[in-house]
């Protein structure tokens, strides 16, 4: 701020030695000419980007406006993020350009006069910026040469010839930087490659030769810092999902304090709070990311390391910035994730940083499912062997998943009645050849949108997917109806009860409908059985 203010002080100052109060049409033009040159030239403009405006606008226009039209021109073009950034472009080139006219008049020899318009404005504009400028140093010397002869000869020339002989040097300016710059991203990288694929090579090896008990915990935390170093986050914090206690494990980190590592083990999630995150908008390849102020979190459940964003652009990561790697079983269900924070390169992820980290985190789910201390955690059957249904804790990953897409959708809790009897009269036999019997009415007698799953011992759920309530009772009522039809096969009265809950009417989470579902489902029991329910 302050050198702002020094920047207006001196502008001022400038201004008033100048008095640049006669502005006319040839100005204006000028003024969008110098627009369309700094939009064109955009970020990889350089220490001579404003000569092609300058020495035309010099020729033709009014001298003494020349700083006005660079500096707004420059300020106004496209690809400026901020407001505080469009006032010190407007200030740099404005004071640059109000000097070196102040000098030029001072000169009476033809000579002298062009070589101050040319070397002065890059002289001060290369020193303001020498980090940038220096890399195109030796093309902006060659250029400046050129717009020097090519000044002094403009008395020679007609207006249009000389301008358009301007705009030519502009465009092959802007190819020859151009080319470079692509020349030094081509070897920046080919360099980034070759570094991945041996710091990938090593996180393969990590993962296959470290499966230990007394050895994961270290494994895991070598995982987050070779994360770190790959992908140039600052902090990675790497988690799994212990759906049998229903919270978010912390496991390991990188760049984290151990005081606050311990608060976040402390005050573990639910796991609900993963599916706020992993909503299908924030989707990025396999992985979420959710930018600050899309949803509130509670504190006690995420840390925040950075007090502003990192730059001042569009795409700068800001501090309550949130990027979620799944890491996947091979049956493509989460059993945790890795968050990153605070990329040195100050931006928001691209495309290829998240695929990066999706690819290492695979890694990580090879460490943890040979590890004796996570592989209970993450090693889970989807299908249960008796019945073919999908298992208790993968039919709460669908939920869980269909909750994400905030679809309405129903959850059903089924309960075959009196199985214990049939188990006593006619064998355990019977009974197990009941449940695969309704098993297959539950899996061939829905929609190939639902999902059937063994719940229980007894039990079976169904996720009924874009249902009004109306419709759910339907599906269920003749899901019930099929059921009873087995009475002549079993020779014994055969029934099952129903539970209903709509999402969201019901809960905006699996346990919550879950819960509702298994009321209803009571409720329908104590009520005489062989009938469903909705809260």
């Amino acid at each position: 701020m302050k050198k702002i203010l020094l920047g207006i002080v001196v502008a001022a100052t400038l201004t008033y030695l100048l008095k640049p109060f006669r502005f006319n049409l040839l100005d204006l033009v000028f003024l969008l000419y110098s627009l369309l040159v700094f939009s064109l030239q955009g970020k990889r403009r350089t220490a001579s980007t404003a000569l092609f405006v300058a020495l035309p606008h010099d020729l033709f226009g009014t001298r003494a406006m020349l700083p006005f039209v660079v500096g707004l021109g420059s300020a106004l073009s496209t690809g400026i993020a901020t407001r505080q950034k469009r006032l010190k472009e407007f200030l740099k080139n404005y004071v640059v350009f109000a000097i070196t006219v102040l000098l030029v008049e001072q000169f009476t020899n033809s000579l002298w006069k062009p070589l101050t318009m040319c070397l002065v404005p890059f002289i001060l504009s290369s020193t303001m910026d020498w980090t940038k400028s220096k890399e195109f140093f030796r093309e902006d010397v060659l250029f400046v040469a050129s717009l020097f002869g090519l000044h002094t000869m403009d008395k020679q020339l007609n207006a249009v010839l000389s301008f358009l002989v301007y705009a030519l040097l502009f465009l092959i300016h802007n190819v020859s930087i151009n080319y470079k710059v692509r020349m030094k991203e081509l070897e920046r990288f080919e360099s980034n490659y070759s570094a991945f694929r041996k710091k990938l090579a090593a996180v393969v090896q990590l993962a296959s030769s470290s499966s230990q008990t007394s050895s994961v915990l270290e494994s895991l935390k070598k995982f987050a810092e070779m994360m770190s170093d790959i992908t140039s986050f600052q902090y990675v914090l790497i988690s799994v999902l212990n759906r049998s206690l229903g919270i978010v494990q912390r496991v390991a980190h990188y760049g984290i304090s151990e005081q606050e590592f311990n608060r976040l083990k402390e005050n573990p999630p639910p796991i609900d709070h993963v599916l706020r995150l992993t909503q299908e908008r924030f989707r990025i390849s396999n992985s979420y990311f959710i930018p600050e102020g899309t949803i509130d979190l509670p504190s006690q459940y995420v840390a925040t390391f950075l007090n502003a964003a990192l730059d001042d652009e569009p795409d700068a990561w800001r501090p309550d910035d949130i990027l979620i790697v799944p890491i996947y079983n091979p049956s493509r269900e989460m059993v945790g994730y890795i968050s990153v924070d605070a990329p040195r390169s100050g931006k928001r992820p691209r495309l290829e940083d998240v695929q990066i980290l999706e690819l290492i985190a695979d890694q990580v789910y090879k460490l943890l499912e040979r590890s004796e201390l996570y592989r209970d955690v993450v090693i889970r059957r989807s299908y249960d062997s008796h019945t073919l249904l999908l298992t208790h804790s993968a039919f709460l990953g669908a939920v869980e998943a269909e909750v994400a897409k905030a679809d309405r959708f129903a959850l059903v809790i089924m309960d075959v009645d009196d199985l214990s009897r049939i188990n006593q009269e006619f064998g355990h036999e019977v009974g197990d050849l009941l449940l695969e019997k309704i098993a297959d009415i539950l899996r061939t007698r829905t929609r190939k949108t639902d999902i059937a799953a063994r719940f229980g011992g007894e039990e079976f759920a169904l996720l009924l997917r874009n249902v009004t309530k109306s419709k759910a009772i339907e599906i269920v009522d003749r899901l019930l109806q099929e059921i009873r039809r087995m009475e002549a096969e079993f020779h014994t009265k055969v029934s099952a009860s129903a539970g209903i809950a709509m999402f969201p009417e019901h809960g905006r989470n699996s346990q919550e409908l879950v819960k509702s579902a298994t009321q209803a489902l009571q409720i329908a029991k104590v009520s005489g059985k062989d009938r469903l329910m909705v809260l």
